[in-house]
């Protein structure tokens, strides 16, 4: 039976946990992804005043542990979570491994 007046209720949006977490891990590995970002910026820009990539790579990593482990926290058994999980996951171990790639590239 149809039902015409489901669109005037009021419906209650409600944030899951793991989707909050999920979000939280990728802000944080934005917030990573931005400290390199500026860091190698400010090393093009003004190579004498940069800052190290120790330095650089501990500030990122403030950022991207945390965000690493709300990944692992957000995995569940739907393969939807496993996917978004992964994309977490990838954003955050990119940020561990940059100093990495960045030494190969500058060799």
């Amino acid at each position: 039976m149809p039902r015409p007046l489901r669109r005037l209720y009021p419906m209650s949006s409600m944030v899951r946990r793991r989707h909050r977490t999920w979000m939280l891990s990728m802000t944080l590995a934005t917030g990573g992804a931005a400290v390199w970002g500026a860091s190698l910026l400010w090393r093009k820009l003004d190579p004498a005043g940069a800052p190290s990539l120790l330095s650089t790579l501990m500030l990122s990593s403030a950022f991207t542990v945390p965000g690493t482990l709300l990944a692992f926290l957000s995995l569940r058994a739907r393969t939807i979570w496993v996917l978004l999980a992964g994309i977490a996951l990838t954003a955050n171990g990119m940020m561990i491994v940059l100093p990495w790639i960045a030494l190969r590239m500058r060799s």
